[in-house]
């Protein structure tokens, strides 16, 4: 093994889905000082908020960080929820959110996320994953494309925002 290898180690993705009791006061921190842009649509975490949304029990949050010799760095968050159809109760895993930090892109934490969130599915007995994603997101649809999906369909979302 060269010794360079042993100096310094390769950096190690790990994904985890993040429960009420662990550490939400680091994670928010992480996640509100990394780099987003636009596209990621983000809005300051605070600690009460992500709590409440981890108390839903069928709610899923997702973190990816990177350990390497420097430390932890986050690279990416997701969240989904478990659902279950008013026919056959069949169970299923929507996907709501799948970010990755402007600044950390292209080094696998989409991919990362994505294979946990199928495993969560799987594990969870869910008939099917889905997520959507805008048509010209040609990285997020790449992503997508390489995990094999069993379907692809053209979908046109609508929004309506409540007034205050």
């Amino acid at each position: 093994m060269p010794a360079d290898a042993i100096q310094n180690p390769p950096d190690r993705i790990r994904t985890e889905r993040v429960a009420p009791e662990d550490n939400l006061a680091e994670i928010v921190r992480d996640i509100n000082a990394a780099s987003w842009d636009d596209g990621n649509a983000m809005s300051a975490y605070s600690v009460p908020d992500l709590e409440h949304y981890l108390m839903q029990q069928d709610n899923v949050f997702v973190t990816c960080y990177v350990d390497s010799a420097k430390g932890p760095t986050l690279l990416g968050i997701a969240s989904a929820r478990f659902q279950t159809k008013p026919y056959d109760r069949e169970r299923w895993l929507y996907v709501d959110e799948i970010d990755v930090c402007a600044d950390q892109r292209r080094r696998g934490a989409g991919g990362a996320l994505m294979k946990k969130l199928l495993a969560l599915a799987d594990e969870n007995d869910c008939e099917e994953l889905w997520l959507g994603t805008e048509t010209d997101n040609a990285p997020a649809n790449a992503l997508y494309r390489s995990l094999d999906p069993d379907a692809e369909e053209a979908v046109i979302g609508y929004t309506y925002e409540m007034p205050d």
